[in-house]
């Protein structure tokens, strides 16, 4: 789908870059770390759309004028509305779409602070293409006879649906369902579809996404296997991983909080949950790093990431 957004978007509000130190009128205090990207949503009329982030929060609210460059007359640049200014929500970001006809070299922004007014110039940086990036997809078993496919979008712009595909050998992959797509969104989608199982085995599955002007892409592959284990786990998969992690070859009755513990590099005790046949979710609080898995007296290192 013209790709989905992981994790980001870390600055408020989608902004994604932050940017050098600012050029103001007068001095600050005009926030270092306020950034401004834009991207070029395509379809059959297309326009820009632009993110800005930690802008000031102040009362009233900071109001943000988009200017074309310099060397054409520094004229403001309406929204798709015609406005052509546009108040920070109270986080301090904005999103403002505007029309391809014109081009973006910075933006600008005005607010009083103790009876003073303040003008903070930004450069506006180019995204190109909305980058719109899935932010997670996994795939685990509910058990031994249907898998749980599962995803994540933090943003969506004209998405039209999602094709779950399921493969056997990794290779050759076959529809075996859909999922209609939000649409535009700037706020986190998730997503899941349950799939009966042919038959025990391992099986690979990846999505198909599509939007309304037809344009497609394919997702990264994730893993289940719903053969009989034999209580002895073989692989622990995805390494690294992020909060989902697979133990291969275990039973369902492997899966138990007295059978399965996870530590940290430290020695410490870290929380997880069973989440599925031969699942489970390790803390998401818990920082980046190596762990320790340990699976009856079996013992795996992974990393996350």
């Amino acid at each position: 789908m013209k790709k989905f957004y992981l994790l980001i978007m870390a600055l408020v509000c989608y902004a994604t870059t932050v940017l050098a130190q600012p050029y103001t009128n007068p001095t600050p205090p005009c926030p270092a770390a306020m950034a401004a990207k834009y991207y070029l949503v395509p379809g059959t009329n297309p326009y820009y759309k632009i993110f800005i982030g930690n802008g000031p929060i102040v009362t009233p609210a900071a109001k943000v004028t988009l200017v074309q460059p310099a060397q054409i007359g520094g004229q403001p640049v309406p929204d798709l509305n015609g406005v052509y200014f546009t108040p920070l929500d109270n986080s301090g970001g904005a999103t403002i779409s505007y029309a391809t006809t014109y081009t973006v070299q910075h933006i600008e922004v005005d607010f009083d602070l103790n009876g003073t007014h303040y003008t903070c110039k930004y450069e506006a940086g180019s995204g190109g293409s909305l980058p719109i990036k899935l932010s997670s997809l996994n795939g685990r078993l509910n058990n031994e006879s249907e898998a749980n496919i599962t995803w994540t979008s933090a943003l969506e712009e004209n998405s039209f649906k999602y094709e779950v595909q399921r493969s056997a050998d990794g290779k050759n992959f076959v529809t075996v369902g859909t999922v209609t797509a939000a649409g535009t969104s700037l706020d986190t989608k998730k997503y899941t579809f349950n799939d009966p199982l042919p038959g025990t085995g391992a099986y690979y599955y990846r999505l198909k996404m599509i939007d309304h002007d037809g344009f497609t892409e394919m997702s990264k592959v994730v893993y289940v296997n719903s053969k009989k284990g034999s209580g002895v786990v073989t692989k622990v998969f995805p390494n690294p991983f992020t909060s989902e992690v697979q133990l291969i070859g275990a039973t369902s009755s492997d899966l138990t909080p007295n059978n399965i513990k996870v530590f940290s590099v430290t020695g410490q005790l870290v929380k997880f949950s069973i989440v599925g046949a031969n699942a489970i979710a390790i803390d998401v609080t818990a920082p980046k790093g190596l762990y320790i898995v340990k699976v009856k007296d079996q013992t795996f290192k992974l990393s996350k990431q």
